[in-house]
């Protein structure tokens, strides 16, 4: 992985060769499996999880920004973000298990929610390729790994934000492909969402609290996001334009 003092996505052509690119649809068209089932890459890299330590001050460290200007890039360099922070927040749950009051239902759903979570970001690390790879410098503060309410609470907020930003990014996609991909992964990161919401409040309506669900745009996110990162995330050439959903908070 490379370090990242400062970051600037690089041009749209430096994706990957075509080859690249047909082995990571190749990877989508086994039936949407990679996206869409609990544990079908089980074998896949974790996240070299670390041991608990005390959470640094986020919005602290090196700037991170990404340039809008690169189309397409950028857009999944933001999603690829979200998919560090989700992975990591997730592994480090799981790490807690044996220190935490999670029922045992509730650490299978979490282990699997991890799993996906991992594929998710391995696949935009694919798509990326090398030259626009980064690492993410999550922090935690508030969240105390061994209780389910403050893990479940901050699951929750990741979910939500992760449909949001799913929902608000797609208009800014310009290959119908990676419009497809975002399709599933934010379909999936609903269902996450919904079973999170019942978890904490079991046979309530929490599942699915509004008739829509939210449409965040760039920025949005991102101010939503800065109080679990540690690097001070920023935007080149941000979009002048956002189309705002149903229920046009966004």
């Amino acid at each position: 992985m490379s370090t990242r003092p400062s970051l600037t996505v690089g041009d749209a052509a430096s994706l990957g060769s075509l080859r690249s690119r047909r082995e990571v649809l190749k990877l989508m068209a086994l039936g949407g499996s990679l996206v869409l089932l609990p544990t079908a890459l089980i074998g896949c890299s974790d996240d070299n999880p670390m041991a608990p330590m005390a959470p640094a001050t986020p919005n602290s460290g090196s700037p991170l920004t990404i340039d809008f200007a690169k189309g397409d890039v950028a857009v999944l360099q933001f999603a690829y973000a979200l998919e560090q922070l989700e992975a990591d927040f997730y592994t480090q749950a799981v790490a807690a298990f044996d220190q935490s009051n999670l029922t045992a239902a509730e650490k299978a759903i979490l282990l699997d929610i991890k799993y996906h979570e991992v594929q998710h970001r391995e696949l935009f690390k694919a798509a990326l390729g090398s030259s626009n790879d980064f690492t993410l410098s999550p922090t935690y503060p508030g969240v105390n790994f061994r209780d389910r309410v403050s893990v479940l609470t901050a699951a929750r907020t990741f979910e939500d934000l992760g449909v949001a930003a799913y929902n608000g990014a797609g208009q800014y996609l310009a290959s119908g492909t990676f419009l497809t991909l975002a399709g599933k992964i934010v379909s999936v990161e609903a269902r996450h969402a919904a079973v999170i919401r019942d978890l904490l409040a079991p046979g309530s309506a929490a599942f699915s609290p509004t008739a829509f669900d939210d449409v965040f745009s760039p920025g949005k996110v991102a101010g939503a996001a800065q109080g679990f990162v540690v690097d001070r995330l920023g935007f080149a050439n941000a979009p002048s334009t956002f189309v705002q959903g149903p229920n046009n908070n966004g």
